[in-house]
């Protein structure tokens, strides 16, 4: 298979033509310029995926009203002769904007070393992320990440950042279907797991999301049992803890270290400890402000 020979396919794909109409043209030259950064690396080159697979790659983009082109919403990706069309991070970004165009996005991971810290106050949460060490980052290096979005909604600012750990996201690769993919892409992968989890918590109902999420899931075995997995406290309950923690002066880093949490990162605590946690820390006292004079 050549490329010229699959442009010839997707031009005269009466699929394509009824599927895009006046768009046909543009969208496949923007499909061909992905196809073409591909070519020279023999172990991701599309060149010579079957013409079909691509159509019903574009086809499926389509239907989950992305594009493929530079912005990278969503990918083709090649497994055997065959394309995969795989949704990319920035592809739930979009379907967010497109709902709350002045959303604020950021998804990023967060590596060794780095200084992450997130502060929740009401419907406003801030956080700052100090990177220690820019020019040497692998993807043995990281640590977790985080999604965090702010937008307006009936004339309020609303934000929150949702964060998973490393722990976390290797549970939901642990349940690909195929794992190559993760290992192309891990740091992509990674970030959708993420942001997706942001969507289902905060935008539940929004068509476009719910179809990405629909659509992500046809690449995982979400009944799969991981051997050895250690099922852990999600992102709410982590939130329910720190705030417990802060309302009685104990610092996460005190929680991590009792129950043995290398990664200081409260929700890799097993979910069997929540109920402990919370019980501990509500029997202790509720610390005093700091400016409080005791008497006697």
């Amino acid at each position: 298979m050549t490329l010229q020979l699959i442009e010839n396919h997707l031009n005269n794909s009466s699929l394509l033509k009824l599927e895009l109409g006046a768009n046909h043209n543009k969208y496949v030259m923007s499909v061909l310029n992905e196809i073409k950064k591909s070519a020279n690396d023999d172990k991701k080159s599309l060149v010579n995926c079957t013409p079909d697979s691509i159509i019903s790659a574009i086809k499926q983009a389509c239907d989950l009203q992305l594009e493929i082109d530079g912005r990278q919403h969503c990918h083709l990706v090649k497994y055997g002769n065959n394309v995969n069309l795989q949704v990319g991070y920035r592809g739930f970004i979009y379907a967010i904007k497109r709902a709350y165009s002045d959303a604020n996005i950021d998804c990023k991971l967060v590596y060794k070393d780095d200084v992450f810290v997130v502060k929740s106050e009401g419907d406003t949460t801030t956080y700052s992320l100090e990177v220690k060490n820019t020019f040497s980052r692998s993807a043995a290096e990281i640590v977790g990440g985080y999604c965090y979005i702010s937008y307006t909604i009936g004339g309020r600012l609303v934000s929150f950042c949702e964060t998973m750990s490393l722990a976390e996201i290797n549970k939901i690769k642990g349940k690909a279907k195929q794992d190559f993919i993760w290992k192309e892409w891990f740091e992509e992968k990674a970030k959708v797991a993420i942001i997706r989890r942001a969507c289902k918590i905060h935008f539940s109902g929004i068509q476009q999301i719910e179809q990405l999420a629909e659509f992500d899931n046809q690449d995982y075995d979400l009944e799969k049992v991981i051997q050895n997995e250690v099922e852990t406290i999600d992102s709410e309950q982590g939130i329910e803890i720190e705030n417990l923690a802060k309302k009685k002066g104990i610092s996460i880093d005190k929680i991590c270290e009792v129950y043995g949490l290398a990664s200081k990162i409260i929700i890799d605590l097993p979910l069997e400890k929540f109920d402990e946690v919370k019980e501990r820390l509500n029997q202790k006292p509720d610390a005093q402000p700091k400016n409080e004079v005791k008497n006697g």
